[in-house]
């Protein structure tokens, strides 16, 4: 009977390798680099049995999409239980946005088709990313009750403006001091919450 519990736990211990060595082998050398055979080699196992878990590296890159998104949901609910103002909510959850994208470069890079990390799979369709895109919604629409098509626009704006500065972040990231473009994130998105007052 032990023997059947640890298999599943195994299973799963190779899963998470898999994916694990992934991001690594991306933050060292990019998403170009990355490839099934280069995973197989640096987990010691053989191509055959990394697509026993992963079909291709776009099952594998969604999984870390999917993986990037549930972790942002589970900050932003954080948020929502922490705050009841949704001034304070918008701007909080803004910067773990900035956070994230900091910290993990890689995942963002994969949530968002960016630096060689190509997914074919649409982002759009993604589960995890709605919920997230609902929940910064719903903060919005407590802001002020409109239609919502009203709320779409919005939330694309405060979008764009987030994720529009990150990127460039990340691509400026040898010309500018993160501490001065993360100074710029906080002002301007601090400037869209309380334009929406």
């Amino acid at each position: 009977m032990e023997a059947i519990e640890r298999k599943p736990r195994s299973r799963e211990q190779t899963r998470s390798g898999i994916v694990l060595t992934a991001k690594d082998i991306a933050r060292r050398e990019g998403w170009q680099a990355v490839s099934i055979r280069k995973i197989a080699d640096a987990i010691e196992y053989s191509a055959p049995i990394v697509y026993e878990y992963f079909d291709s590296k776009d099952v594998l890159l969604d999984e870390i999409r999917s993986e990037g998104f549930r972790h942002l949901r589970q900050e932003y609910e954080r948020i929502l239980k922490l705050y009841r103002d949704p001034e304070k909510r918008l701007y909080e959850i803004s910067l773990i946005q900035w956070e994230f994208a900091r910290r993990q470069p890689e995942i963002y890079q994969v949530m968002y088709n960016l630096d060689g990390a190509y997914c074919t799979l649409p982002v759009y369709q993604s589960s995890e990313m709605q919920a997230v895109s609902d929940i910064v919604s719903d903060i919005i629409f407590s802001f002020i009750p409109k239609s919502k098509e009203s709320i779409r626009k919005l939330y694309f704006e405060w979008w764009s403006i987030s994720h529009g500065m990150i990127m460039l972040t990340m691509l400026l990231k040898d010309q500018q001091p993160i501490e001065q473009s993360e100074q710029v994130y906080r002002d301007t998105m601090r400037r869209f919450v309380r334009g929406l007052r």
